[in-house]
């Protein structure tokens, strides 16, 4: 299970474990993660867990959220990647952490409105799996599928599966499919489906040059 390790000017704070779903950080007690500081925004930042897969999510912050150094406002997250709120650290584990706690859900506050934006349902796209021309599914054996901020595949290697995500803004800036709307979810797994031999070409060569799993490929990887 994926893991937080939070430090706070480099003195330990807490360690907690993400589960499926949203999880909260900010300066509210409605947050998951509550960070005590002026600095910190009251909703500052959204974790989004979908299986193998974790999203950072900047809700338009006062101080920003950084990811190993540079401002970000939506970012796949990889393990041991460095996230900084203000003068707080949490470095993203993809594994469980023999110390990490399990945080309760906290009282509700609507966050949504903070959200840069909409994002395109989950379950438009459950449906929507293709074959090639050998009757193989595209995208592994589970097939391609939206996760909330991108589409999830696996490639094979050796006898298994490497899961690999391409990021929403890459399949809208190469391959035209804006994916913020009602039907975004169905238009973005067509077109992993209709270009996935570029897709994963580019998955693989991240893979190659960093040898981390799940496979992200963005933008800049084409």
């Amino acid at each position: 299970m994926p893991t937080l390790i939070v430090t706070k000017n480099g003195v330990a704070f807490r360690n907690v474990r993400l589960l499926e779903g949203a999880f909260r950080i900010g300066r509210s007690m409605s947050n998951h993660l509550v960070l005590p500081a002026d600095t910190v925004s009251k909703a500052h930042a959204l974790l989004t867990r979908h299986g193998h897969f974790v999203t950072l999510h900047d809700l338009h912050s006062t101080n920003g959220t950084l990811v190993n150094g540079t401002d970000v406002s939506v970012q796949p997250l990889l393990d041991r990647d460095i996230i900084q709120i203000c003068n707080f650290e949490m470095m993203f584990l993809d594994r469980d952490f023999a110390s990490a706690e399990i945080i309760e859900e906290p009282p509700p506050e609507p966050v949504v409105d903070a959200v840069e934006t909409e994002r395109a349902p989950l379950e438009a796209a459950v449906a929507a799996v293709g074959v090639d021309a050998s009757g193989h599914r595209i995208g592994g054996s589970r097939g391609a599928r939206w996760v909330g901020n991108g589409v999830a595949f696996a490639l094979p290697a050796q006898g298994r599966e490497i899961e690999a995500l391409i990021t929403d803004d890459a399949l809208a800036s190469h391959f035209g499919a804006y994916v913020h709307a009602s039907d975004g979810a169905s238009r973005a797994v067509s077109a992993y489906e209709e270009n996935h031999v570029a897709i994963n070409v580019a998955a693989w060569s991240r893979y190659d040059a960093s040898h981390r799993e799940p496979i992200v490929v963005r933008s800049s990887d084409f």
